[in-house]
């Protein structure tokens, strides 16, 4: 009796250990090594079970009902298997149809050709956790890039669970993804097909393409650390993959770097200057001009022969501006179908910009187009010491106004000189360390680099229409929203309330 009571407990835990060892690894990926224990010592109790009962297994055997009953266990097993089987070549062989309304599972052309080419090893390591913002549209998009490519893996970490992999890749933001193939590395912060398969090309090329900022005329510096530096703008080249490096004027022509930023100088070019980057235009070289109201005029002399002007105020919006700020810190909403532009949502943040204007008969060797633009109301505000500045029809300029545009050089005939090209932007403080962190300012920043610097593949492909359209309200539009919800739509309750209170006690 004792021993029949020991292998029922016996069977009974080892059935338990044996769904638990098959369960574990479903709430506990990295336990793998856990569930093989667990799984043998279920198997062994079970394997117990039966060494106890053997002779009377053998016994029952031999009776109609248990052969009936075996004959049944056996078609069942046989049919989970088909059915098993069945699942598993439809995983790795079966067709997929993409039903979702943006096709947001279907990879571009661009795309599949890139996976299909891919020359060496890539890997993919997502630190993200189950429940994050990003992890559901890291996992929907990498998981249809790993199939098309036995080069490609990923791989997904939790940060949490494994600090050692996140210290040892600097990775300091949940959400955060590093393509890595060789030496090389390229960050991401969100899930976007773009991103990723301009990652893939970076990754599998030796050659960094260089950027230079000027240092000089008291710009802007990379390696400042503070709210009005550019170290978060440098580090965030560098993690695409760019080679970010300081420059002084004088070695501009006798460096190899194509593509050169002016972040902002408030002393005046030499001529010598402005001969250097003319010469260096020539060549081909693409630039980046940040040109705020703090630059005043040492600029002009060098924006005139492109048929470039800068406003003299600075420009204020009623209707796009930061929440209830002062009007003067521009969120721009509006935006023209250029390559760096197209189809971007996200508004961008511009605290205390100029305008950016185009004189077509003093720039005839350029193409220009503007970029993004400020609403209809808003104006050039010229009283600048004014901190809530108010349009004044009498002395003010209605908009809206170019805050940024692009110049490329036209060719003419059979000219096969190099295009050249030029990004002129009447703000600087949007790439500065306090203000890049907001999304639109990221991505117009990183998307204006990355046509600079020719990179197509970024820039080709067309990012997905959202399904939903989040609502952000304009300063107008959310007093409007304030006045429904906190103050209409309490009132209609209590009136109706009121009403029908005093209805029942007329009856």
């Amino acid at each position: 009796m004792e021993i029949t009571r020991l292998a029922t407990i016996l069977g009974a835990f080892g059935l338990l250990l044996t769904i638990g060892g098959f369960g574990l690894p479903l709430l506990a990926p990295e336990a793998e090594h856990m569930s093989s224990i667990v799984l043998g010592i279920g198997t062994l109790c079970l394997l117990g079970y039966v060494g106890i009962h053997f002779k009377g297994l053998i016994r029952g055997s031999g009776q109609r009902s248990t052969r009936l009953g075996a004959h049944s266990m056996f078609a069942i097993i046989l049919a989970a298997l088909a059915l098993g089987l069945t699942n598993f070549l439809a995983d790795k062989h079966g067709p997929e149809w993409d039903f979702s309304e943006t096709k947001n599972f279907t990879l571009s052309r661009q795309t599949y050709q890139v996976l299909r080419a891919l020359p060496r090893e890539v890997k993919i390591h997502v630190f993200t956790r189950m429940g994050s913002p990003g992890y559901g549209a890291y996992q929907d998009l990498l998981t249809t890039y790993d199939k098309e490519s036995p080069l490609l893996t990923v791989e997904f970490i939790d940060p949490e669970r494994h600090p050692d992999k996140a210290k040892a890749y600097h990775v300091t933001r949940i959400d955060t993804a590093v393509i890595e193939s060789e030496s090389q590395q390229v960050y991401l912060q969100r899930a976007s097909e773009a991103d990723v398969t301009n990652a893939l090309l970076r990754v599998t090329k030796d050659i960094k393409k260089g950027i230079a900022f000027t240092t000089g005329h008291s710009e802007k510096s990379v390696s400042d650390n503070e709210t009005p530096g550019l170290s978060r703008a440098a580090d965030a080249l560098n993690k695409q993959g760019y080679e970010v490096t300081s420059i002084n004027w004088d070695n501009i022509l006798s460096s190899k770097i194509s593509l050169l930023v002016i972040p902002s100088p408030t002393q005046s070019l030499r001529p010598k200057d402005v001969k250097q980057i003319t010469q260096f235009l020539r060549n081909g070289g693409r630039l980046l001009v940040l040109n705020d109201p703090s630059s005043q005029d040492s600029l002009d002399p060098l924006l005139s022969q492109w048929g470039i002007q800068s406003g003299s105020g600075i420009l204020a919006d009623e209707q796009d501006r930061l929440g209830r700020g002062s009007p003067t810190a521009l969120m721009v909403r509006t935006f023209t179908t250029h390559d760096i532009t197209e189809n971007f949502t996200t508004p961008i943040i511009f605290p205390v910009s100029r305008s950016v204007t185009f004189d077509a008969d003093q720039g005839k060797h350029w193409d220009y187009e503007t970029l993004a633009h400020t609403s209809e109301k808003s104006w050039e505000e010229t009283t600048l010491n004014d901190t809530e500045p108010v349009f004044d029809e009498a002395r003010d300029t209605k908009g809206p106004f170019a805050v940024a545009g692009v110049l490329t050089s036209k060719r003419v005939g059979q000219d096969q000189k190099p295009e050249s090209a030029i990004v002129i932007v009447g703000n600087a403080a949007f790439a500065t360390n306090g203000w890049l962190t907001y999304p639109g300012n990221t991505d117009f920043f990183l998307k204006t680099m990355a046509w600079l610097a020719k990179e197509e593949a970024l820039v080709s492909i067309t990012p997905k229409e959202p399904a939903f359209h989040p609502f952000v309200p304009n300063p107008s539009q959310e007093q409007s929203l304030v006045f429904f919800q906190v103050l209409f739509l309490p009132l209609l309750l209590l009136f109706l309330g009121l009403s029908v209170w005093k209805r029942r006690r007329s009856l």
